[in-house]
């Protein structure tokens, strides 16, 4: 009786001893984690460096690989990480607090910093008028029809917050229109609009600084201000932690590649190759002081988009205020800056 017990105890061991085997190499042979990562507007700083140049992250291919998705509008982007089909967004702050407000997608949370409008000595988006316009002041604006790229984008929170603090409300003193981001400038040259929102690559394009003069930027309305952002739902950083951390550090490792000074001139090249466009479009500007400003570590300004939620709050675009730390998740970030120590 008591061999009887004895082999079944054996029999029992190696059993458990194979599946544990078996288990084990399950999970050495799996497929890559799939990350299917947003992005809208050339350039996105990620998306062409790890399309481009996947020997700067060595985890591609291998616990991982990324699919780049383009999409038209943050909105399509929300869509899509609410249906499973996106899994790392790229999103304006303002969408991101009408996913969370709105929309209610409570299990959203920021993870990493894509750029940063108005940190010191870096870019603000301006806010322009024609020189012969005879527009000067803040106040010359009212009466007139003002353009931003959308309700509730950066451009848009900022004219409206500018014009608030003068006392002026949209629709009683000035109409506000939208329209495309590289249709501003040809909105104000063909005087559709009286002030037009232009950002980076069109503040820096010679035909504009001939014609246009700056009246103010987001950063005299809204501080600094998070830009863009990275965002994941929090039941896909759960499930897949462990891949994630090798996507992160090697996205730690591209954006400090890409902000070396020494990379600049191949960063261009990589740019130029990814959308399609000629390296003159991103040199005068792209990682300079003239650009908008990126964290090395890739860190988002919470306290900022603090700030930036708060306005939207205030001017009715969001229904509830958020509270930007209890939807942060920066794990990831910081695993990655102790891998690469």
């Amino acid at each position: 009786m008591k061999e009887t017990k004895k082999a079944r105890l054996q029999s029992g061991l190696a059993a458990a001893l194979c599946a544990a085997t078996l288990l084990t190499a399950g999970v050495a042979s799996a497929d890559p984690l799939v990350i299917r990562v947003g992005w809208q507007g050339a350039p996105e700083k990620l998306m062409p460096m790890i399309e481009e140049r996947r020997d700067i992250a060595p985890h591609e291919g291998t616990s991982y690989v990324v699919k780049a998705m383009h999409f038209g509008a943050s909105s399509a982007e929300i869509t899509a990480l609410a249906t499973g089909d996106l899994n790392l967004a790229t999103l304006g702050y303002s969408s991101y607090g009408l996913a969370i407000a709105n929309a209610h997608m409570d299990d959203l949370r920021i993870v990493a910093d894509v750029y940063q409008d108005g940190a010191p000595g870096y870019f603000s988006t301006q806010l322009m008028v024609l020189k012969t316009a005879g527009i000067n002041t803040i106040e010359d604006l009212r009466g007139k029809v003002l353009a931003a790229n959308g309700p509730g984008s950066g451009g848009d929170m900022a004219i409206r917050e500018m014009l608030r603090r003068r006392g002026m409300e949209e629709k009683k003193d000035y109409t506000l229109i939208s329209g495309p981001a590289n249709n501003q400038f040809p909105m104000l040259a063909e005087r559709k609009a009286d002030l037009v929102t232009i950002s980076v690559a069109q503040a820096s394009d010679p035909k504009v600084e001939a014609v246009a003069k700056t009246l103010f930027r987001v950063k005299d309305a809204l501080g600094i201000t998070q830009w863009s952002l990275y965002a994941m739902r929090k039941d896909f950083i759960d499930q897949h932690r462990a891949q994630l951390g090798d996507f992160f550090e090697d996205m730690l490792r591209v954006n400090r590649w890409m902000l070396n000074p020494a990379n600049r001139p191949e960063v261009i090249k990589v740019f130029a190759a990814f959308s399609k466009e000629p390296p003159e479009s991103f040199g005068s500007y792209l990682f300079t002081k003239r650009d908008f400003y990126s964290d090395p570590d890739c860190v988002p300004n919470l306290d900022a988009l603090q700030k930036n939620l708060q306005v939207m709050h205030q001017l009715g675009f969001l229904k509830t205020e958020v509270d930007v730390k209890s939807h942060a998740d920066l794990s990831l970030i910081e695993a990655a800056k102790r891998r690469l120590k």
